[in-house]
């Protein structure tokens, strides 16, 4: 079984991964505006976002099952997160709390360096790359399968094809290292 640091860890790595969220996204996490529904978790966002702007409605975080593998589910890790932190989250809604005591609210600066201890983990150089690649790296891993530019656009929340050129559209290092080390890790 993995302990509280361990599950942490994995969650918001695969939360990064997954969704190709900003760190600041996975912070505004809240369990008040959490929805569980028989295969993903929503998550609605009523916050003022760095890319958002008054009168905008953020997209929905929906983290989503993954049957073929239940070790890079995050829908199950997520509820086994949920479980694990329910008794710990005193004064706070926020998901991510900390795993060491007093387990409070996190700020986006640790969630970078949490991501960043899994990228080491994974043999990442992370005097290269941060926690900010990741999502670099999810985008660019998606467009290499052929997803859509639509639906990486609608995922990352813009409205410009060309700040997905221009910024994030990355050539892919080892394209089976990455994403199997971050996971299997």
């Amino acid at each position: 079984m993995l302990t509280l640091q361990e599950v942490t860890l994995k969650l918001v790595t695969l939360i990064a991964l997954t969704n190709a969220t900003r760190v600041q996204t996975l912070k505004f996490l809240s369990v008040d505006c959490m929805e569980k529904l028989r295969d993903e978790f929503v998550f609605h966002l009523d916050v003022l976002l760095k890319q958002s702007r008054p009168g905008y409605k953020n997209p929905d975080v929906k983290l989503r099952a993954f049957p073929p593998d239940r070790r890079l589910c995050v829908y199950t890790v997520l509820k086994e997160y949920i479980k694990r932190t329910k008794i710990l989250r005193v004064h706070t809604k926020q998901l991510l709390i900390s795993y060491i005591k007093p387990h409070k609210a996190v700020t986006c600066s640790t969630i970078s360096r949490w991501i960043k201890v899994v990228l080491q983990k994974s043999g990442i150089d992370t005097r290269q790359f941060s926690a900010h690649s990741v999502r670099s790296a999810a985008m660019s891993k998606a467009k290499l399968y052929n997803v859509s530019l639509a639906d990486i656009m609608s995922k990352a929340g813009w409205t410009n094809v060309n700040t997905f050129a221009t910024f994030y559209n990355k050539r892919i290092i080892n394209s089976n290292s990455f994403d199997v080390n971050v996971l299997n890790n």
